[in-house]
């Protein structure tokens, strides 16, 4: 009992010192906030292979790393995306990959640089960038009108051994 005392005085005092961090919380969980997505990026900058399993991304002119990823056997060019939780795929791309989505599967709901958006979620069998080939990749599919570029988010990079940015190159290592 003496415990529970104790955590709930500094429950108590936490929220007291730092309200507007629950704020932004609940806030986030009343809208079921998954993810901000921004805008479609310039041109695609193709990937390098390295030895083994790396591969090598050269930063664009706005600094964002793309690659032309294969995503189950298909060409798609992406973003790298540290700030995505999920690989970030609109319908018509979801549909090129195999994906089969019904109306009553947008029921999540997502930030995206046009506003609120209804998702599905989905997972992607394999995607291979170079050398490195990551399998059962979980997915957020957007209606086409909420996101014009793929964003490989952290469900992918996750599982890489490795992956960092130096002097303009991001190097991806599994």
């Amino acid at each position: 009992m003496y415990k529970i005392a104790i955590i709930g005085v500094f429950a108590s005092l936490v929220a007291l010192a730092m309200p507007s961090l629950f704020d932004r919380y609940r806030t986030g969980v009343e809208n079921n906030a998954v993810e901000r997505i921004e805008p479609k990026p310039e041109p695609l900058q193709a990937s390098l292979p390295i030895s083994g399993r790396k591969a090598r991304l050269q930063a664009g002119p706005d600094g964002h790393f793309r690659a032309t990823a294969r995503m189950n056997g298909v060409s798609a060019e992406v973003l790298v995306d540290t700030g995505a939780t999920y690989v970030a795929i609109n319908e018509t791309t979801a549909r090129r990959l195999g994906i089969r989505l019904a109306p009553a599967d947008f029921v999540h709901a997502a930030r995206t640089a046009n506003g609120e958006a209804k998702v599905a979620l989905a997972r992607i069998d394999r995607i291979a960038i170079g050398r490195i080939e990551v399998r059962d990749v979980k997915a957020m599919v957007t209606h086409d009108d909420a996101l014009g570029t793929t964003l490989l988010g952290m469900s992918f990079l996750s599982q890489l051994r490795s992956y960092q940015v130096n002097d303009g190159t991001l190097d991806l290592e599994q």
